[in-house]
């Protein structure tokens, strides 16, 4: 159990990534866990998590993500060496995403629940060979071979806590890969996505330009290492703000992340319960959402905004967004998923690639510093060369530019 007490409660990227890193122009952009950091030196006693079990403050995360960084190095994680975040809890698990990235490593979350043979496709696609998880998860990688570090194992962290913070840290890089973004965990393939830390800033500020900031709390209904969760978690980080990870139901919220289904849930409680008071925006992350939920949505709460990132390909980066009003007269809204984010560059493009004219119809494909910039073990149809050089990551949808320069999608 992670409390304000101790913790008793064949692929490697790193010499890629460092080539990369000596070749490349500095940048103010700073890293996650900088950012973090900044926050915690700010204001150490305010809440990074709060959930049922216990809480979390800025200052506490930084000690313990220190020190179990310090660990990971002693261990031989080297520089965008692949580390498993795999915790059934809040606070542990953005402990443990902080401690990879000061590490220098890239984290790779995985699912609470991941079936066999999971873990082992998960380990073999990602190169990873340390895993931080709690001890509830810890048996899923027995078999694996991999150096397991159960963050609310008193043995552990009775070690761990002894050690020496490390004066290398922290070892991250703006332009240093993250995260890597497993999907299709359970189907035939397993593949992911490479996101470094500039990417994570950009699609952070262009957020926080469109939201806000997030200095009160950030509400979310998914797992520790979810999709949204990553989503929310950084926004309220960036923002010293709380994540207020929550049962699907509307009430105690200042802001909230969902995807367009959870939201419908939401709605459907918010319904027959009486309004929350100061619920000031709800962002829906994921693909195209149904019209008629921004109808319902100004029906039960016509003061709370209601914004939208349009995310597909199972990832959290943004590629539009769009803030949406209440339907007009002549009915529901349409289907635009909004205008590119910064650093974003939308293409329509046909079977072969190629751009379409405005108004023709198309595959809805995204470039940009704000997007992943590799992929691993991913299907040849994921990502592909743009004529002339570059590469392109294909969402799947169809859709076309519209005369006011906001994507539309068609089917």
């Amino acid at each position: 159990m992670l409390t304000e007490q101790p913790l008793t409660d064949d692929t490697s990227y790193g010499d890629r990534r460092q080539r990369e890193r000596s070749a490349r122009p500095t940048t103010q952009v700073r890293t996650l866990d900088a950012m973090f950091t900044r926050a915690a030196r700010r204001g150490p006693a305010r809440l990074a998590v709060h959930e049922e079990l216990g809480h979390l403050t800025y200052g506490r995360a930084e000690t313990l993500a220190t020190q179990w960084a310090s660990a990971l190095v002693r261990s031989g994680v080297q520089l965008g060496d692949p580390v498993i975040v795999h915790c059934d809890d809040h606070r542990q698990s953005l402990v443990a995403q902080l401690a990879i990235l000061k590490a220098g490593g890239v984290c790779v979350p995985v699912s609470r629940e991941i079936e066999r043979p999971g873990p082992e496709r998960i380990a073999a696609v990602s190169g990873a060979q340390a895993v931080l998880c709690s001890a509830s998860t810890k048996a899923a990688w027995n078999s694996c071979g991999r150096l397991s570090l159960a963050l609310d194992d008193a043995g552990t962290w009775k070690k761990v806590s002894a050690l020496r913070p490390d004066p290398a840290l922290p070892r991250s890089a703006p332009t240093d890969a993250a995260y890597l973004l497993i999907s299709r965990e359970n189907g035939e393939e397993t593949s992911g996505q490479l996101v470094d830390h500039r990417a994570w800033q950009f699609a952070l500020a262009a957020r926080i330009r469109q939201a806000g900031t997030a200095e009160r709390t950030v509400a979310v209904c998914q797992p520790p290492t979810g999709a949204l969760t990553l989503s929310a978690m950084w926004w309220a980080c960036a923002s010293g703000g709380t994540l207020v990870p929550r049962a699907l139901a509307p009430g105690g919220m200042d802001t909230a992340v969902f995807s367009p289904d959870e939201y419908a849930r939401v709605l459907e409680t918010a319904a027959t319960a009486s309004r929350p008071a100061g619920l000031r925006a709800i962002v829906l992350v994921g693909g195209p959402f149904p019209p008629d939920l921004v109808e319902r949505h100004f029906t039960t709460l016509p003061t709370t905004r209601l914004l939208a990132e349009f995310a597909p390909a199972g990832g959290v980066m943004p590629w539009t967004a769009q803030e949406l009003s209440p339907p007009s007269r002549s009915g529901l809204p349409d289907a635009g998923v909004g205008s590119p984010v910064p650093h974003v560059h939308v293409h329509i493009v046909d079977p072969e690639g190629h751009p379409v004219p405005p108004g023709r119809t198309g595959e809805i494909c995204a470039t940009g510093p704000a997007l992943p910039f590799d992929s691993i073990g991913i299907r040849a149809l994921d990502r592909e060369s743009l004529p002339g050089g570059g590469t392109l990551l294909r969402s799947g949808h169809l859709g076309r530019w519209r005369t006011d320069g906001r994507v539309e999608i068609t089917a």
